[in-house]
């Protein structure tokens, strides 16, 4: 099927995006997980980069540690000792939360490389959504892929709080995996027209989804 683009492209040049710099939301859980394979489908499709991102908050355990520390007993009150305690905390914490992203990474690495799509890493220190917006925001990727829901998920949940923060503030088109037992490509591709210029976007991306993953586009 062949559209004929308006002289005035309404689309603002901005659809569909190019493929080849996709971000990826990594926490291990099942929607993630099947965020990652879809982002590889469509990465191999263009010749593309996966980049992983998992942020953690380091300083924010260490301030809640902080918080805490008038509780501890008083043997540990002593300004010498809580010096101690708090370099031994900072570490573990620092250590142990560098493990985690680097495991999610390294599962993430492994995806890659069996299809063949190049893979980088990235592990802000920070806030979850807060860093992920901020990375979808540096102009150095195309389109961000996340999970509906992570490992805090609750049952029932439609999205998840992270995932919903994000696609309120992500500045660049971000691809949302609702049902991790579906894929692209399994049904047709749905676009809501009205006549602007994003649901006309919506609608290139839709066209440009289809051709790759073989499905229809129902507008």
């Amino acid at each position: 099927q062949v559209i004929e683009t308006p002289n005035d492209d309404r689309s603002g040049d901005t659809a569909p995006v190019s493929l080849t710099r996709i971000l990826v939301a990594l926490d291990a859980s099942e929607h993630a997980n099947k965020a990652l394979d879809e982002a590889v489908r469509l990465a191999k499709s263009s010749g593309g980069t996966i980049t992983g991102i998992h942020a953690y908050a380091a300083l924010l355990h260490d301030r809640r540690f902080k918080m805490m520390e008038g509780g501890l007993p008083e043997r540990y009150l002593d300004e010498q000792e809580m010096g101690y305690q708090r370099e031994v905390h900072d570490d573990l914490i620092s250590r142990g939360l560098d493990i985690i992203s680097e495991s999610y990474h390294d599962a993430g690495e492994a995806v890659c490389d069996k299809a063949g799509v190049a893979f980088k890493r990235l592990s802000p220190e920070g806030k979850n959504y807060t860093k992920v917006v901020e990375a979808a925001g540096s102009g150095d990727y195309d389109v961000l892929v996340l999970g509906a829901l992570g490992l805090g998920a609750v049952p029932g949940s439609l999205i998840g709080t992270v995932a919903e923060r994000v696609v309120r503030r992500s500045p660049i088109d971000t691809f949302v995996v609702r049902d991790p037992d579906k894929a692209v490509g399994d049904g047709p591709i749905v676009v809501g027209i009205d006549g602007s210029p994003r649901s006309y976007g919506a609608m290139m991306t839709a066209l440009d989804l289809a051709a790759r993953t073989h499905a229809e586009v129902h507008a």
